[in-house]
């Protein structure tokens, strides 16, 4: 983690916001009753289907990027992410389906061809080891911030930070631009989509709401993009939602 000095004064101002850094340096896991639905995910075959269909829990290592998603495409089971090897097992440790270096197989991946439920683990795997670590992610080692100029939208002007990535952080793709209200709360994200033959997006966060200190975004709706960055209100690609959070905290 970046030292109180080197951080970015809109990093700072969103994360005061968003409960603060001394208390998020004792929370180990942070957990989330999490539904999905969207176009996404029937683009990604009958495996996507599967997984949009069941409600789930979802639990995010703050520490190192992991995910775990309970139950994971069928009941009965759960889906252990890590950036380099997703896992499918039983709900007792028996293993089910894997799949090392799963962005390398998606780099290959025909344009329509169905993903594998290792595959599509890979995915919201890493998007949601982001979501739930946002914006105290960004003080992550290589991770660099520039603020650009403010987006008016829905009445407001809203502070853009372009955020560029290290190799070492799994991601939608290595620059995103991350836009903040005057409170410093989160409320838009673009990017493309690298797994998605760099498909632009505009992903928009609602509804925040405090749970044991620290306030999550509860609803979150994300649209395409056209080529020049226009976004395509009639798309909605996935529509996500949140509630129930739960946190861990380190002993001291």
């Amino acid at each position: 983690m970046k030292k109180d000095t080197q951080m970015h004064d809109l990093v700072k101002l969103a994360i005061e916001a968003h409960g603060g850094l001394e208390e998020w340096s004792q929370i180990s896991w942070i957990s989330a009753a999490f539904t999905v639905s969207g176009v996404s995910f029937k683009q990604r075959g009958p495996i996507g289907e599967a997984f949009a269909a069941l409600p789930m829990r979802v639990s995010v290592d703050t520490r190192e990027q992991q995910t775990i998603f309970e139950p994971f495409v069928a009941h009965g089971q759960k889906g252990i992410y890590r950036p380099l090897r997703t896992a499918i097992e039983s709900l007792d440790g028996v293993p089910v389906e894997a799949l090392n270096n799963p962005r390398d197989s998606l780099k290959t991946k025909e344009l329509g061809a169905p993903w594998s439920a290792t595959q599509i683990l890979y995915f919201v795997g890493y998007s949601l080891w982001m979501y739930f670590t946002l914006p105290f992610s960004l003080l992550m080692n290589g991770v660099q911030c520039e603020e650009l100029e403010p987006l008016v939208e829905e009445g407001e002007k809203w502070r853009a930070l372009k955020v560029t990535y290290p190799d070492s952080y799994p991601s939608h793709s290595t620059e995103q631009i991350h836009y903040f209200d005057d409170q410093g709360l989160m409320r838009r994200q673009d990017y493309t989509v690298d797994v998605r033959q760099n498909l632009g997006a505009a992903h928009y966060i609602y509804d925040h709401r405090t749970f044991d200190g620290f306030v999550f975004p509860t609803k979150r709706r994300i649209y395409s993009r056209s080529s020049d960055g226009a976004l395509l209100r009639d798309r909605l690609l996935i529509s996500a939602d949140l509630d129930d959070f739960r946190l861990w905290r380190s002993a001291p």
